[in-house]
């Protein structure tokens, strides 16, 4: 029997900066992620609506592109991307990056988050009060289920240019076998969040019968996290994923290969 190859990355395409919620500046990350080895990174923090760990507005991100830009200019070794992570607010899935700074992102990325402004009232209370009495009972336990798939469903649908779901299920329990249906015919990728070491192996599992492709992201909010895929290198061995439904395996080679904006 011969020896398994461990998967190598491409790029890390979830990183934070101190524009929203992390310690590290935009320098950090970049130089982090050069000490890995990677030929990109992405630079994706948190939309404005999520209390404390948001960017201070949706112009942060114009500001960041201009950095990026300079960067760009600089470093021949590595592309640095711009994106954000956007917050789902309704059950609709309507997100809090408006539709002028989506046209400027090469990644969106998108998951429900605690503390994030609704759209209303009545969608505060299907989606984030639900979800803080999930423990109160099977009742409430399965109906904030419900309405957590139905807003990310609705949020991959309703938003074309959706490259990444956020840890699913993180925070916000979710119907990963509906989810991961949904997301292969939207081609939205199914992260393996390595900050978070989430989804469990239990949900990539279920998420993995459904051929969906996966991306392996560090979520990083400190520099010494950039490009650190160790979770997902240990759930990869241990279910033998087909690293061809590994979008930023080395393999595959970079985000154009993959994103759909």
């Amino acid at each position: 029997m011969g020896r398994e190859r461990a998967v190598e990355f491409y790029g890390d395409y979830h990183t934070h900066t101190n524009y929203s919620d992390a310690k590290q500046g935009l320098i950090d990350i970049v130089e982090a992620a050069r000490n890995r080895g990677l030929k990109e990174v992405a630079i994706t923090d948190h939309g404005p609506l999520a209390a404390v760990i948001g960017v201070s507005n949706p112009n942060s991100y114009l500001k960041l592109k201009e950095e990026i830009n300079l960067i760009n200019e600089e470093y021949d070794d590595i592309k640095v991307l711009l994106g954000a992570e956007a917050n789902i607010r309704n059950i609709e899935g309507d997100l809090d990056i408006p539709p002028y700074i989506i046209k400027e992102l090469d990644i969106l990325i998108a998951g429900l988050h605690p503390y994030t402004l609704p759209t209303s009232i009545k969608a505060g209370v299907k989606i984030f009060l639900q979800n803080s009495l999930r423990h109160l009972g099977k009742g409430c336990y399965e109906k904030a289920v419900k309405n957590n798939t139905q807003a990310v469903i609705a949020a991959m649908k309703n938003n074309p240019s959706l490259d990444i779901l956020a840890h699913p299920g993180l925070f916000f329990k979710l119907d990963i076998a509906e989810v991961a249906q949904v997301a292969v015919k939207e081609r939205v990728l199914f992260e393996i969040n390595c900050g978070h070491e989430y989804p469990k192996i239990s949900d990539i599992m279920e998420a993995d019968k459904y051929g969906i492709n996966f991306i392996v992201n560090s979520d990083a909010h400190l520099s010494s996290t950039v490009g650190d895929f160790s979770y997902a290198k240990r759930i990869i061995k241990k279910l033998n994923l087909d690293e061809a439904r590994i979008v930023n395996s080395s393999a595959r080679g970079g985000y154009k290969t993959w994103v759909k904006n």
